[in-house]
């Protein structure tokens, strides 16, 4: 992997003092007529106000501007990692698919299930359709849109597996109708844990699920997570990627990649070997991760979090190039 400009550093595209996680990247086409070139849409903090999700707008994805909340929030409760797609001949044609909790605080990570909202206008305010695309399913988070080498639609996402160990949360694909009101098939698992930067903790109580075989009065489980996918990416070589955020976003946590070789997807993360991006603590860079994908002006970036100055700061975006070794793998570097 190519080692990163010790003179580049990633930094706070536009710091707050508020919590900026799960950025997600969004360019409308030039015939929607958007205000704005670009806009990130951050799941940020607990809904106030009746509000959820931060966005921001930008012409050169360097200097943004807050447009305020884009989800009008109905309900008190935890609201995370909106994903944005514009589609075109609609009277509402912004789409939003995020996840919501059935609570804040201890709840804020129970019950979280994918849904539907749409707007005028992608700074909102988004409302929600009443379409719920993920409700058999007890833990699903991250969705992200993209297209298929055949043309079709398809979602990833992140939910739970519980069923046999490694216990924790992995990530699917599943294909998704036109108008993103429902997914078609049964999800097709992606990746699951394999590692130990994978795991989120060690010793996790979950009270709220149920988990064969474990009771929690007096036993805890080894937690995992593989969340944040991020797909429709090819490589230099035609082979199909995913990208997808591990371990635990208070902790260790980092991106890695999965690469589809001969039919079969590989996790080319390993150790210290082949992260997309990685925490750098001697440069004060912590926990990044949750990317999103923007194409534009004929190259590829992500949006992604991360802690600066202290591996308990608050989560802030920042900009990197997605770049491509010989071996046609993937990794990113800081924007100068």
């Amino acid at each position: 992997m190519p080692e990163h400009d010790a003179a580049i550093a990633y930094r706070p595209l536009f710091p707050e003092e508020r919590d900026q996680g799960d950025p997600y990247a969004f360019a409308p086409p030039p015939e929607a007529g958007a205000r704005w070139r670009y806009y990130v849409y951050t799941t940020g903090e607990d809904p106030e106000q009746g509000r959820a999700f931060p966005v921001y707008g930008s012409d050169d994805l360097a200097t943004w501007r807050p447009l305020g909340k884009a989800l009008r929030a109905e309900r008190r409760s935890s609201h995370w990692a909106p994903c944005v797609r514009y589609l075109p001949g609609r009277a509402l044609p912004y789409v939003m698919l995020y996840s919501r909790a059935v609570g804040v605080g201890a709840e804020g990570h129970v019950g979280h299930v994918i849904r539907r909202a749409e707007a005028a206008a992608p700074e909102g305010p988004f409302v929600d359709s009443g379409h719920e695309l993920t409700a058999g399913l007890d833990f699903a988070i991250d969705p992200d849109l993209y297209r298929r080498p055949d043309g079709t639609l398809a979602m990833a996402f992140a939910m739970d597996f519980v069923e046999e160990e490694p216990y924790g949360t992995g990530i699917v694909e599943s294909e998704i109708d036109e108008e993103l009101t429902t997914l078609i098939g049964a999800p097709r698992p992606l990746a699951r844990a394999r590692h130990d930067w994978h795991v989120y903790e060690p010793a996790r109580a979950m009270p709220w699920k149920t988990i064969p075989g474990v009771d929690w009065a007096t036993q805890t489980v080894r937690w995992h997570t593989v969340e944040a996918p991020v797909g429709g990416l090819r490589s230099p070589r035609g082979e199909a990627v995913y990208l997808y955020s591990g371990g635990n976003f208070a902790g260790f946590y980092a991106v890695g990649a999965l690469v589809e070789t001969d039919g079969q997807l590989r996790d080319v993360t390993e150790g210290d070997a082949n992260f997309v991006v990685q925490p750098r603590p001697e440069a004060g860079f912590y926990g990044p991760g949750h990317c999103s994908l923007l194409r534009t002006d004929g190259r590829e970036y992500l949006l992604l979090h991360a802690r600066f100055g202290s591996p308990t700061a608050k989560r802030q975006t920042c900009l990197a190039a997605l770049r491509w070794t010989a071996d046609g793998l993937p990794f990113a570097e800081p924007v100068p």
